[in-house]
C-alpha cells in the first residue's frame, strides 16, 4: 500500500475520532521512522509488509481511544518533544501557557515544579531561561525517571529532581515561586471521562470528590513554609 493511501485508509478506521487525520500522520510517521514531511514528500511510496503490519497496529489501538502520544511514547510541548510512557501524564497544550507567564515574569530566579511527571514544564523553563534554578518533584519514582530521561534529551543540567509528596521534599527550601499543575478532576468528571482518559494514570488526574484534595494539600504545605514563595503559578479548569 502506498502512503497516500495508507493515509486514506487509517482516517476511514478512526473517522469517530476528532482528530483522525492528524493520528494517521502521526502514527505512519512513526511506523515509518520519519517525520511527517516524509509523507507528503514521496506520497506513492509503497510501504514494506512489516511497516503495514506496524501501522495497523497503532491504528487499531487508536481506535480503541489509546492516545497516539501513548502509542508513539513521544508529545511535543513548548516546542520540544518529550518522552512519555504509561506512568506519565500526556503534555496538554493549554499548560503552556503556564510556562509563558512564568517566563515573562523576570523576577523568579528559583523555581519548583510540583508533581513534575514528564518533565515537561521545568524543563520548557529551564531551556527557555538557562539561568533560573529549578527544582522538580513528584510521589512518583516511575514519572521522575521519564524526566531525568527528558533533561537527558534536551542536555538540561540547572534542574534538581526531588521525590516526595508535593513540597515535602523542599520544605527547607528558599524559593521565588512555585509552579503545579497537579490532578484537578472530580470522580464525578473521571467516571464522565473515563473512556478518554482511562489510558492515563489515574493518580495524576483524579482528586478526590471535588477534585481540590491536591491543591489543598499543596496550600497547607505551603502556609507551614520557613520561606514562603512570592509567586504561585497553577493550572485548573
Amino acid at each position: 500500500m502506498q502512503i497516500n493511501k495508507a493515509l486514506i485508509w487509517a482516517e476511514h478506521k478512526l473517522k469517530k475520532i476528532k482528530t483522525a487525520s492528524l493520528d494517521a500522520e502521526i502514527l505512519l510517521s512513526h511506523a515509518l521512522n520519519k517525520q511527517k514531511s516524509f509523507l507528503y514528500t514521496y506520497p506513492e511510496k509503497k510501504l514494506t509488509p512489516s511497516q503495514f503490519v506496524r501501522f495497523d497496529k497503532y491504528v487499531s489501538r487508536r481506535a480503541e481511544n489509546e492516545p497516539a502520544a501513548y502509542i508513539t511514547r513521544h508529545k511535543e510541548f513548548y516546542g520540544l518533544d518529550f518522552k512519555i510512557n504509561k506512568y506519565t501524564l500526556i503534555p496538554r497544550p493549554e499548560t503552556e501557557h503556564l510556562v509563558e507567564k512564568i517566563l515573562k515574569n523576570k523576577k523568579i530566579k528559583t523555581i519548583a515544579d510540583i508533581g513534575t511527571g514528564s518533565g515537561c514544564i521545568a524543563i520548557a523553563l529551564a531551556k527557555n531561561n538557562p539561568g533560573l534554578k529549578i527544582y522538580a518533584t513528584d510521589i512518583s519514582a516511575k514519572a521522575l525517571a521519564v524526566a531525568k530521561k527528558n533533561t537527558k534529551l534536551h542536555k538540561i543540567k540547572n534542574i534538581t529532581f526531588k521525590k516526595g509528596n508535593l513540597l515535602e521534599p523542599l520544605k527547607n527550601t528558599k524559593l521565588d515561586a512555585l509552579a503545579a499543575n497537579l490532578p484537578y478532576l472530580s470522580e464525578k468528571t473521571y467516571k464522565k471521562n473515563y473512556e478518554q482518559l482511562k489510558y492515563e494514570p489515574k493518580n495524576a488526574l483524579l482528586a478526590g470528590k471535588d477534585g481540590l484534595d491536591c491543591y489543598k494539600k499543596l496550600f497547607s504545605q505551603i502556609n507551614k513554609l520557613k520561606y514562603k514563595p512570592k509567586y504561585i503559578y497553577i493550572e485548573l479548569i
